[in-house]
């Protein structure tokens, strides 16, 4: 018989409980502007009125579901999913996300309309809303909270634990104003708390523009475009008059941004002619860039394909996209001098309480390196002299042939048994496999998931910080930085599923962007029907092997065929392509251990200069 799953404790509240409960009382003196705080607050007094009955109390119980609420990671950019679980483990647990409570609606929605806290209140009836659409009141109590947190924020009443002195101008204001929006649209844009709002963004827009804050710029305007608050001409014109005359804070990313950002804003508008100045000002800066670092030619040729490629439709721009192709085509030729390997020292005998100590006071950039370096691809030399040690102890476990089942028990691979030359390579190959599957699991359950699981509990993580950090990879292809991002975002956040389906066909795109730029050919020329197309990976593999070792290292690309590539193993790339992978297996160790394969081929790279980066991602 299948056991029942116990119930969570803070599923364990009732209307009863409530009667006898003050919901408040134990963020009464909170000035926090965060919910994250307020779920810590809830689950002390939790905690202490266990100390008092450790079968529990109302309040224990209350204070338990309140936590939980409070607890869950905002995610304001998706509109029909904006809270998630803040962790999963591997083994698939987690803490609450908003279905779990569709049972409790009522009790949260007489806890909202008890609340207080506009903080408290704000995630109470936007839970309650997203649950149940039919209770229109508590989404504009929602909108109205969001509101008043912003201005709270603003007057100083309430504080992000984070902030400095720029007041409402930081990133968890912009997430609230656009979950606001987004209630505010699905009930009413002209409804007098949704104007409110969509007044105090725009106010926000043009604070951060007088004030010359170049990142809150970045946020405000892309909020005002995106909901369409302002004539879109009037914010490119905003955009405009700063970057005529840029702070000195404003790093080249965020430039080129903004550039991008104005260009966007002119689109909208239906001015062409102004749209394609600035997307040749982006393309500039990033020219410019490049000529600043070209000391650095795999930093350099970077900047130079993404400004080949800022002009491409820009008319009039054909020579000076040709003249950028000559020097990024110089450039890359210094290349192989810079990137032929990726080496990094560590200690493989960490266990995680090491990795946690290693951890402490240390920037969150400083912590993804880390993260990176807690293992590193083997030798592959190494891994054929361990397998043929192994078969010589014990060879009877390479005598007979092997077969390779699905979970559905069809067979998928077999080998050749064997200690001879006929059979010899494929028991090596088996014995690898089942070597690296092995270390696979101890790498991921010890030093990877320690370190992903303190960054989580001391950071918020967003498609955000990896933007900021990935844009300056040479193996991430600009166009497709938010699809990363966010790929590299739902890792950290424990959401494998999202993770490894978004991680996995990107690996192939970023093997053909690395090869193509140092110089390599990755297409094939069909004679008969003249066209062309990319190579796969698997034709990477087969026949651009060399120049793959060449790039990555022999150690990277024997790790990337064993994890993507070969059988016997995991598959993964065929698995994840052709949907043979069920709910478990992204959450198992080679899965966890292939995502982060890929962030460690994204952010290696990065390493020499990791000194350089912008502040605001550290």
């Amino acid at each position: 018989m299948n056991e029942v799953a116990p119930v969570p404790e803070w599923l364990k509240a009732t209307k009863t409980d409530l009667q006898q409960v003050d919901v408040g009382s134990p963020i009464a003196a909170s000035i926090a502007a965060e919910s994250q705080e307020l779920s810590r607050l809830f689950r002390a007094s939790a905690e202490a009125e266990r100390q008092i009955d450790e079968r529990g109390t109302s309040a224990s119980r209350i204070f338990d579901m309140l936590s939980a609420v409070t607890g869950m990671y905002f995610k304001a950019d998706e509109r029909n999913e904006p809270f998630g679980a803040m962790m999963t483990l591997s083994d698939g647990r987690r803490t609450a996300i908003p279905s779990d409570f569709r049972e409790r609606t009522d009790l949260l929605a007489t806890m909202a309309e008890q609340a207080i806290n506009p903080v408290l209140r704000a995630r109470l009836c936007d839970v309650v809303w997203l649950l149940d659409r039919k209770r229109a009141n508590l989404a504009t109590a929602a909108v109205v909270a969001y509101f008043d947190i912003v201005r709270e924020v603003e007057q100083g009443r309430l504080r992000f634990s984070y902030s400095d002195e720029r007041g409402a101008h930081v990133h968890d204001v912009r997430d609230y104003l656009r979950r606001a929006l987004q209630i505010g649209r699905a009930i009413g844009w002209e409804k007098p708390e949704t104007r409110a709002v969509r007044s105090l963004a725009v106010d926000l827009r043009l604070d951060a523009l007088k004030k010359r804050l170049p990142i809150p710029i970045s946020w405000f305007c892309t909020l005002d475009l995106d909901f369409k608050l302002s004539d879109p001409a009037d914010v490119a014109a905003d955009l405009d008059r700063f970057l005529a005359s840029p702070t000195e804070d404003a790093d080249v990313h965020t430039v080129v941004h903004l550039w991008r950002l104005t260009a966007r804003g002119y689109h909208q508008s239906k001015n062409e002619a102004e749209k394609n100045r600035c997307h040749s000002e982006a393309a500039e800066c990033l020219a410019s860039h490049a000529e600043q670092h070209s000391e650095s030619a795999m930093y350099a040729s970077q900047f130079l394909a993404d400004a080949i490629t800022e002009l491409s439709g820009v008319p009039g721009k054909k020579d000076r996209r040709t003249a950028l192709r000559h020097r990024l085509i110089d450039i890359q030729a210094r290349i192989p001098e810079e990137v032929s390997t990726f080496t990094q020292e560590m200690d493989l005998r960490e266990i995680a309480e090491d990795i946690r100590n290693a951890l402490k006071d240390k920037t969150l950039t400083e912590k993804l390196f880390i993260l990176i370096a807690v293992d590193r691809s083997p030798d592959p030399q190494q891994l054929i002299d361990n397998a043929r040690q192994t078969i010589r102890k014990h060879p009877l476990s390479s005598l007979f042939a092997t077969s390779y089942m699905d979970r559905e028990g069809k067979v998928v691979h077999r080998t050749k048994g064997g200690i001879d030359d006929d059979g010899a390579e494929e028991a090596i190959q088996n014995q690898i496999a089942q070597a690296e599957s092995i270390r696979r699991h101890i790498t991921v359950a010890g030093p990877i998931e320690a370190a992903r699981q303190t960054i989580l509990e001391e950071h918020s993580i967003s498609s955000d910080v990896f933007a900021a950090l990935l844009q300056h990879s040479p193996f991430v292809p600009r166009e497709l930085l938010f699809t990363f991002s966010q790929g590299f975002a739902r890792f950290l956040q424990g959401d494998f599923i999202a993770a490894l389906y978004i991680l996995t066909p990107l690996l192939e795109n970023s093997l053909r962007h690395v090869l193509k730029q140092r110089g390599h050919d990755v297409s094939i020329f069909d004679d008969a029907t003249q066209t062309q197309q990319d190579r796969t990976i698997s034709t990477l593999f087969e026949q651009m092997r060399s120049e793959l070792d060449a790039t990555f290292s022999k150690a990277t690309t024997t790790d990337i065929e064993n994890v993507f590539l070969s059988k016997p193993g995991p598959s993964l790339r065929h698995a994840v392509a052709h949907g043979l992978l069920h709910d478990g297996s992204p959450g198992g160790a080679d899965a966890i251990y292939a995502c982060w394969l890929i962030l460690r081929l994204s952010l290696v790279p990065l390493y020499p200069c990791r000194h350089e980066l912008p502040s605001s991602i550290c």
